[in-house]
Formats: C-alpha cells, structure tokens, sequence
C-alpha cells in the first residue's frame, strides 16, 4: 500500500482525542465517588506543588517536552499513517491491541532493564522515584526529561512500526483509541484512588499496583498498560494495602 500525507485525518484524530477526553472528563467526574476521588487527587498534587523546585518546575518542563514531541509527531509523522478509508472493526480493535500490548512489552524491558537494577538510567528514573507510596496524577510529570522523551518517542515509534509492517495506515478510530487508552491509563497509573466495590475496585487495584512500584526502586510492576508482562516474568508485586480492604475516600 503507498502511504500519503493526509493532514485532515490527523487533525481529526486530535480534536477528537482533546474532545473525547475532556467530555469523558466532565461526565465521568459527575458520578459523586470519582469525584471526591479526584479531589482528593488534586488536594495532594497542590501540597506537591508547592515545592517549586521539586515538583513546579520539572512537572512544568515535561509537560513542555511531552507536548512538543507530540506536536512533531502529529505534524511530520501522523498524517502519514492514518486512514478515514473503510476498515473492518475488528481489525480495527486487533490494531488497538496490537498497539498497545506491543508498547507495553518493550516499554517493561526498557524500564526493567534500563531504569532499574544497574540500568544506564537508573540515576535518570530515580527522580521519578521519588514519589514515594501513595502517588498522585503530579507524579506522572515527577521526571528528568531524558525519562519522559524516551516513554513517549518508544510509543511513537512503536505506532509507526507496526504501520510498517502491516502494511497498511490505521483508521482514525483506532489512532484516537490508542492515544487516549495511553495516556489515560498513564494517568490513572499515578492518581491517589481509594474506592471499594465494583466498578471502582478494578481502577483502585490498577493504581495500586504502580503505587506497589512505588515502594522503593527494588520492585516489580514494571509495564504501564496492563500486569501481563510482569505475571509473564514473574515481577508482579502486591501493595501491603492490597491485604486488607483500601479505605473508602469517605474513611
């Protein structure tokens, strides 16, 4: 397949991710127990920054970084690899998947291998370690901006890759998607949650098992979009909360 620069499809694929997020934004945070939690989120990020030198400024220059990397890629790189042209859903959905679970496999070796243990970045990635147990959303940007180019170019990259050698663009559906499964979850990953029952156990045990990482600079729970890679090698942690029922945020 010959690929083309169709700028139209990718400028759609961004408002629609800027829209979709925000107005999933506005309904979710109406059900009343996700949005105490989300205030309660805020409370801590506020208290962090007020630690200019901490948190301020490094949350504000990745923040900076992220945003400029994105706008090369949505510039030079996403109209070349995106299609408003009929696909089939579920090839649609296995191209999600394909996407993300790939990322999520050599995202779990860079940071296993590169960030922790004797990693060449190890020094880079402790900065970020030092959000302690019991993170918030700040402490996604709690980072050296080695740390957080070489998070989103590998996702980038991996998008791109997979175009090539499937041979084929992806439809805006799946682009909109992947972006916003990727940087919701990275989120989620970092936000101070505390609900029981269903549905909201699933999204306090997804948070948990990154603030278990959290711990110290010595455990597990290394990929970012699902466990499956560290049940798969057996570096899986368990948060000392996950042994008795996480207070409700109304404890």
């Amino acid at each position: 397949m010959e690929f083309s620069y169709n700028w139209q499809e990718a400028l759609l694929s961004i408002v629609l991710v800027l829209a979709l997020t925000e107005a999933g934004k506005f309904l979710i945070f109406k059900i009343p127990a996700l949005g105490r939690t989300r205030d309660t989120d805020s409370e801590q990020n506020q208290n962090k920054m007020k630690n200019k030198k901490k948190y301020k400024e490094r949350v504000s220059l990745n923040q900076k970084v992220g945003l400029s990397i994105s706008l090369v890629f949505y510039i030079a790189v996403l109209p070349w690899i995106v299609t408003l042209e009929a696909q089939p859903w579920n090839k649609m959905l296995l191209d999600v998947f394909l996407i993300l679970m790939v990322y999520d496999l050599f995202y779990y070796l860079m940071h296993r291998f590169l960030f922790h243990g004797q990693g060449y970045f190890r020094r880079v990635h402790a900065i970020h370690h030092q959000a302690r147990s019991r993170v918030s959303s700040a402490d996604s940007f709690l980072l050296n901006p080695t740390e957080i180019t070489l998070g989103v170019v590998l996702f980038y990259l991996v998008t791109v890759s997979l175009t090539s050698l499937l041979g084929s663009a992806f439809h805006v559906t799946t682009i909109v998607i992947v972006i916003i499964v990727y940087t919701q979850i990275n989120t989620i990953n970092h936000c101070r949650i505390d609900l029981k029952g269903f549905p909201w156990k699933t999204i306090n045990w997804i948070a948990m098992k990154h603030d278990a990482h959290h711990l110290d600079m010595h455990k597990g729970n290394f990929a970012t979009i699902t466990l499956f890679y560290d049940w798969l090698f057996g570096t899986l942690e368990t948060h000392p909360r996950e042994k008795n029922d996480a207070p409700s945020v109304d404890d």
